[in-house]
């Protein structure tokens, strides 16, 4: 037996991919192959960067790649003692760290951080901060080269790097100015250069942020400063205390997104923080780092006095508003409503379409295809910008979701369901257009699937019946259009005294013959009712036998009309059989099952007073 104790063996890359990734994913793309190896990588660029000073004026060092077009000069350089080769900058895209370590610095102090993750972004940090990347005496440059070439070349100046990607069909470019230096050597100017300006994250800054997280541990959760920095940018609750735990959209690939401990300390749902991290997804690594490059304290220390993290909020909020400009910031229970809609598009962009529908710009990579810029300087769009179908038919989907829940499930008075004949005219205003957007948009519109009526919603006079409604202001504030005492008091009047019902049991019987998913938790919403009120009504109802009591799955109620009951899959809600014509739904030939369903045919006054007419006609449910 060997006395001679050996270390364990390293974990695979596969795990260290994964634990890097899951640490400074977000803020830093980190792709397979990534090991903490990398960091050394990243020293070893570092010590050549540096290396630039012991070079005579006029001298220049040259390695390139075959594929390489720039005539070599000298044909090798030994980097370091060992001769390894360096690894080029771009790889991971690691160099969107320079000059941007706040967001970085802000997740290792954050409580929402798990503590394994915490100490790689520390050992992270700790290797930042002993290389060239983090001294604002250098000067660094980033962009594409035209040719597919990689190389590295270094004089007294400086140093350039060429990274060619086949895959990618690019060629990311990275250089770095020596203190008064003046120029790298370069084969080509490069494209789209941008220089990355040193902000906050010295080597002392970062040290003494190390120092005190390993000596006080993580600073203390301040749910003031994720309200302050939502009402100041237009972001969700959810979306702002990510970004104040310095990990605004980490990506998708890391599994689970937070652990029970994170989601405890940032107090939101496991759905929120989902839609959240999109919302903040679609900035890209790139955008997230800038956003987060300077909201951290001169002095780290800050972070554990009072108001530390308000401060944070503050300067973050600034930064949004250089970076995306404000928006209006919805109501939290209407963000939280359109959470559980679960469209494609997130539910704040949801929300800032119908806020504010011809300015509502969103990150300039929400959707593909988005309209090409240098890198760093994104055209804006907004959502109605759409150059391929797939946009258009993103678009259009949460769009008339949108319309459909705006109406029905809001109340009078909110800001999103104010803004829906905006979005209306909006709409119409790009089919007729003409151009390559209204093609897009129209063709959309007409692509077949069950139930589809949106163009006949548009053009029939249901669309007009609707939004007049909405623009009418005829409901009281705060009060909803499924609510039948609210939007046709006469009729509930009249079911009173013909079934001699009280008011309550003649609404929630209106609800019941109509309404699509009158589940016990929308009713008590839309009536602002107690439980003990609802089962008040609810009693009147079933001992008339106006209804029947049961459990089915996906109802969320237990009273039904009498008759066939049709199941449907999510996303659409099963219901009776009988209201499936009346409100413009389909059956599946079984009859027993829900195709389709979207729009309602008119306007809910109209259709309660159709419902109740058909009962009263000898046409009402049976069993």
């Amino acid at each position: 037996m060997n006395d001679i104790e050996t270390a364990p063996p390293p974990p695979p890359p596969m795990r260290d991919s994964h634990a890097i990734g899951g640490a400074l994913g977000g803020l830093v793309h980190v792709p397979e192959g990534w090991s903490f190896g990398t960091f050394e990588d990243i020293e070893r660029v570092g010590r050549y960067i540096e290396g630039s000073r012991a070079l005579d004026p006029g001298q220049q060092e040259v390695h390139r790649s075959p594929e390489g077009t720039w005539p070599e000069i000298i044909a090798s350089w030994a980097p370091d003692p060992s001769g390894r080769k360096v690894r080029l900058p771009g790889s991971g895209t690691w160099t969107d760290v320079v000059g941007r370590t706040g967001g970085l610095a802000l997740r290792a102090a954050s409580p929402a951080t798990r503590p394994e993750r915490r100490e790689v972004v520390l050992r992270f940090l700790e290797m930042w901060a002993g290389t060239p990347f983090a001294d604002p005496a250098y000067r660094f440059r980033v962009g594409r080269l035209a040719g597919p070439i990689s190389f590295n070349a270094r004089d007294h100046q400086g140093v350039s790097f060429g990274l060619h990607l086949p895959g990618a069909r690019r060629t990311l470019y990275f250089e770095a100015v020596l203190p008064g230096g003046e120029a790298a050597p370069r084969p080509e100017a490069p494209l789209h250069v941008v220089d990355r300006r040193h902000g906050w994250g010295t080597p002392e800054q970062l040290r003494r942020l190390l120092e005190l997280v390993r000596e006080r541990g993580p600073l203390a959760w301040d749910a003031d400063a994720v309200l302050a920095l939502s009402e100041a940018t237009g972001l969700s609750r959810p979306a702002a205390a990510l970004v104040l735990a310095g990990n605004p959209g980490a990506g998708s690939y890391y599994k689970p997104f937070l652990d029970q401990h994170e989601r405890t300390v940032l107090g939101f749902k496991n759905g929120e923080l989902d839609s959240a991290r999109e919302e903040l997804a679609m900035l890209g690594d790139s955008g997230r780092s800038a956003l987060l490059a300077d909201v951290m304290p001169e002095d780290p220390a800050d972070l554990w006095e009072p108001g530390g993290l308000v401060r944070v909020a503050e300067r973050a909020a600034a930064a949004w508003a250089r970076q995306q400009g404000a928006r209006p910031t919805p109501p939290w229970s209407t963000w939280q409503a359109a959470v559980a809609l679960e469209t494609r598009m997130p539910a704040a962009h949801l929300c800032h379409l119908f806020l504010d529908p011809a300015n509502s710009a969103v990150p300039p990579d929400f959707l593909p295809g988005a309209r090409p810029g240098p890198p760093e300087q994104p055209v804006p769009r907004t959502p109605w910008d759409i150059t391929r179908r797939y946009e258009a038919d993103f678009l259009v989907d949460a769009v008339f979701a949108g319309l459909a829940w705006a109406y029905s499930d809001l109340p009078a008075g909110d800001p999103v369901r104010e803004g829906m004949p905006e979005v209306v005219r909006h709409l119409r205003e790009l089919l007729a257009a003409g151009d390559t957007a209204a093609g897009l948009l129209n063709e959309s519109m007409a692509r077949y699937s069950p139930g589809n009526r949106r163009s006949d919603w548009l053009t029939d006079g249901t669309g007009d019946r609707v939004t007049a409604r909405v623009a009418a202001g005829d409901l009281p504030p705060g009060r909803y259009e499924s609510d039948p005492r609210a939007c046709v008091p006469d009729l509930v009047a009249d079911v009173v005294a013909t079934l001699g019902l009280s008011e309550d049991a003649a609404a929630l019987y209106l609800q019941l013959l109509l309404l699509p998913a009158p589940s016990d938790r929308n009713v008590r919403r839309w009536n602002a009712w107690t439980p003990a009120r609802h089962k008040a009504a609810a009693a009147e109802l079933t001992a008339r036998a106006l209804v029947v009591e049961d459990r089915r799955a996906r109802a969320g109620r237990t009273l039904f009309l009498p008759g066939p009951w049709a199941h449907a899959k999510k996303p659409l809600p099963p219901m009776e059989t009988w209201k499936v014509p009346l409100i413009g739904a389909q059956l599946h030939f079984s009859g027993n099952e829900v195709r389709a369903f979207e729009l309602l045919p008119d306007t809910l006054p109209a259709l309660f007073t159709e419902a109740w007419r058909r009962v009263r006609g000898g046409q009402g449910p049976v069993a």
